[in-house]
């Protein structure tokens, strides 16, 4: 019976069979790495705003950095800093680590920036650190 089929039914076949393998081939390896990394960018970029908004509270309030919720946040930003240089070293395509690296995009540099700022006091050395952390991501 399988010999009986009409050629042009076995090539459609074929053809929408491969077609299907590199769909998902596709969305597999480039599409769902390159989505989840830049998810995990925009989650960072938003724990950053909420701990400079925070942090602009805390000043003028002169309460102390080691509010628990200041903490949190900032437990937070490290998780997210790490999160997206993992992604950027192990799930992403080459291609687009080279474009990365073309846009001088470095999420490496941006976690080594963010990763010590509980132990930073000066809320301008923070300002500065943040908003080079946030070039290094081409956040802004």
């Amino acid at each position: 019976m399988l010999f009986n089929l009409d050629p042009s039914l076995l090539i459609a076949a074929t053809a929408s069979f491969l077609a299907g393998l590199l769909g998902y081939v596709i969305a597999r390896l480039w599409i769902k790495p390159i989505v989840g990394y830049n998810i995990e960018k925009r989650r960072l970029d938003r724990e950053i705003s909420r701990y400079l908004q925070r942090m602009g509270t805390v000043e003028e309030s002169q309460t102390s950095a080691k509010d628990p919720e200041v903490q949190e946040i900032l437990k937070a930003i490290r998780k997210s800093a790490t999160n997206l240089a993992a992604r950027n070293s192990t799930e992403l395509p080459a291609w687009y680590r080279i474009f990365l690296v073309s846009r001088e995009e470095s999420s490496d540099k941006a976690m080594k920036l963010l990763s010590p700022l509980a132990k930073i006091k000066d809320h301008h050395q923070i300002q500065e650190r943040v908003d080079q952390a946030r070039k290094a991501l081409r956040l802004s």
